[in-house]
């Protein structure tokens, strides 16, 4: 069946655009991939790594724009499948292994590091499956503190956005902002390694159960909203029933990392002639 013009407005209005995650490793990712190359499809999936840009005009006037860089996580992290994932054993919760092709790796980071370092947006975000820092079960993923968390200091990104926990939560960390959102199927995991956050950083909010889907938190799932403005990005936590949790605010760049962009353009195009 053909999808008519009507039907491929709709899927283009209601996009999702995904980004794949240990499971999908598990399985086939790239037929994934293939499979969201078909312009009837809702999911837009291009690569592993790619870039959102959406540009508007606020309320008040203004322009604002918004780049969203969509990162493959596994590729710098690396990941392990399990012959019975719905133990939640130690093995379940353990460490990413690191990452399996140092090419893969290399590539990816590259990739990332470019698209920053271009970016004139006024809100830089950018999205990976696994956390960097996290108080729920898995916890942190010390390959991205080490490989990923620099490069989003250095371009002044204005949040980092993942999954992989079954939890929710904001951590502010030396000027960095991130917030998890995994309560999309189930909810919730354990905050067992809150005390492994650095002391430094700031847990905003959290969302967990005391021990791993206990029903203590009283949710059984959620989502997290952006509402981007010319001053400022509203961020909701919601639970399952749309209504909120927790609402933040975060500034647009400084223009002295959106001035970076320029630069890099002007040294790549000195590179190409």
């Amino acid at each position: 069946m053909t999808a008519t013009s009507h039907q491929l407005l709709l899927l283009q209005l209601h996009h999702r655009h995904i980004i794949g995650g240990n499971h999908d490793y598990c399985g086939d990712i790239q037929k994934q991939i293939t499979i969201a190359t078909d312009p009837s499809n809702r999911w837009s999936f291009p690569d592993f790594n790619y870039k959102i840009t959406k540009e508007f005009t606020d309320e008040t006037g203004k322009n604002v724009k918004l780049d969203i860089i969509m990162t493959d996580s596994m590729h710098v992290a690396g990941f392990h499948c399990m012959e019975h994932p719905e133990e939640l054993n130690e093995e379940f919760f353990a460490q990413p292994p690191g990452p399996l092709s140092l090419v893969e790796a290399s590539t990816t980071l590259s990739y990332i590091e470019s698209a920053l370092m271009k970016s004139d947006a006024d809100y830089l975000v950018v999205a990976g499956h696994y956390p960097i820092y996290s108080p729920c079960s898995h916890g942190n993923t010390y390959e991205l503190i080490e490989k990923l968390d620099p490069l989003l200091k250095k371009y002044g990104v204005t949040a980092y956005l993942s999954g992989h926990e079954h939890c929710q939560f904001h951590y502010s960390f030396d000027d960095m902002d991130y917030f998890l959102t995994g309560a999309g199927m189930s909810c919730c995991y354990a905050a067992r390694n809150r005390d492994a956050l650095p002391e430094e950083g700031d847990l905003k909010y959290i969302l967990a159960d005391d021990y791993s889907y206990s029903g203590s938190s009283g949710v059984n799932g959620g989502f997290v909203s952006f509402d981007v403005g010319g001053d400022d990005m509203k961020v909701t936590i919601h639970r399952e029933d749309g209504s909120s949790l927790y609402v933040t605010e975060l500034r647009p760049r400084f223009d002295q990392f959106k001035s970076l962009s320029e630069e890099a353009i002007a040294v790549e195009r000195e590179r190409e002639s």
